[in-house]
């Protein structure tokens, strides 16, 4: 099944919740017959603009104060459809723009690499007791490995996210 990556306006109700598009309102087959919410995060979630949100006014971005952007990754079906319903609230990106906004807009304050302090800080006080590190240690201090400490972030990049989601994009 081919993806397509979707930009999506995202409004805000008078009571200051988000108001997104009636995807509901699409036909049940390109939403497998479930609500939209629970069909989207079956094929990549969403994808929320952490550079300018509600509250900010970013003209470069054409996100004025109570409006913000999002990312779906959905099947092209449920894009295609979603396009023709909602032609000023959603556009469709190429994998390109889609990369762009991924790193750029919507992960770019996400860590590549994660650390977790408490076991960080328990390897830190070994090594100042004078305790050499054993191999759980080393294992916590490479970011490649499994073990607790620091963990590379796998969906970091846009390449990464659709690797792990085994997400085939639409030429």
């Amino acid at each position: 099944m081919a993806h397509v990556a979707i930009k999506v306006r995202i409004g805000l109700k008078p009571n200051g919740h988000a108001l997104y598009p009636d995807f509901n309102r699409l036909d049940t087959t390109v939403r497998d017959g479930t609500d939209w919410s629970v069909f989207v995060d079956k094929h990549g979630g969403w994808h929320y603009d952490q550079v300018a949100g509600h509250a900010d006014d970013d003209p470069a971005e054409s996100s004025p104060i109570g409006m913000q952007w999002g990312m779906l990754v959905v099947p092209d079906t449920f894009a295609d459809a979603a396009v023709v319903m909602f032609p000023s609230d959603v556009t469709v990106l190429n994998d390109t723009d889609a990369e762009t906004f991924y790193g750029a807009r919507a992960h770019v304050r996400d860590a590549a690499i994660r650390d977790n302090l408490d076991i960080l800080q328990a390897i830190k006080a070994k090594r100042d007791l004078g305790i050499p590190e054993d191999q759980q240690d080393r294992d916590a201090l490479d970011p490649d490995h499994p073990a607790t400490g620091r963990r590379r972030n796998k969906l970091k990049t846009w390449s990464d996210f659709k690797a792990r989601r085994a997400i085939t994009m639409r030429p």
